[in-house]
């Protein structure tokens, strides 16, 4: 029954990120409050997925997360804090939440190539989700403005852009071994407990 629940969060992981995807395309798109609500149903979805897992540490980080979408929804505006908050609550849901996940898959006896994919997506999203941390503190802000005015790009906003490529870099890597590892986990659980 645990391995049948953990195959199950695996699925509501994986629906929650392409929520998540879709959210930030529809901030861009649609609107911020469009987006801001479909984050918050990734949030409870991630949520759900962690209480299947049995993984308090997430589940906390989902509500937070939770918590912290609602109020955006409510007009209050948290800023820089807000973006390095949205990046710390995601890191503190999917570090937790792979190593439950590796807990079961060691228990089914999975093969070592899957637990490989788990460490290489642990360490793809620290170093995306840190990256993106440091590129949102304050004394980054308005540099992109500060560089144009002045016809080239002040130091701190070339710190600013390569923090920005080795989280885009990493966010790739991370979301692309994120959607093989939870497969790999949702079929390898999945069988086990058919057996």
């Amino acid at each position: 029954m645990m391995r049948q629940n953990a195959a199950s969060a695996a699925v509501w992981t994986l629906a929650a990120f392409a929520v998540q995807l879709v959210a930030g395309v529809c901030a861009d798109v649609v609107g911020k409050p469009v987006g801001i609500v479909l984050l918050l149903v990734c949030w409870l979805m991630n949520g759900y997925a962690a209480y299947r897992l049995r993984c308090p540490a997430a589940l906390g980080a989902a509500a937070a997360g939770a918590v912290l979408a609602t109020v955006q929804l409510a007009g209050i505006d948290p800023g820089w804090a807000g973006s390095i908050a949205v990046n710390l609550f995601f890191l503190l849901f999917y570090l937790p939440l792979q190593r439950g996940f590796d807990e079961k898959l060691y228990a089914a006896h999975a093969p070592e190539q899957a637990h490989r994919l788990g460490r290489t997506w642990a360490m793809a999203t620290l170093i995306q989700r840190g990256a993106s941390m440091l590129g949102f503190l304050p004394f980054f802000q308005a540099q992109a403005v500060l560089s144009a005015q002045q016809g080239s790009f002040t130091p701190l906003f070339a710190v600013q852009l390569v923090l920005e490529i080795i989280a885009l870099i990493a966010a790739v890597v991370s979301y692309i071994w994120m959607v093989r590892y939870l497969w790999r986990a949702r079929r390898l659980l999945a069988e086990e407990e058919k057996a």
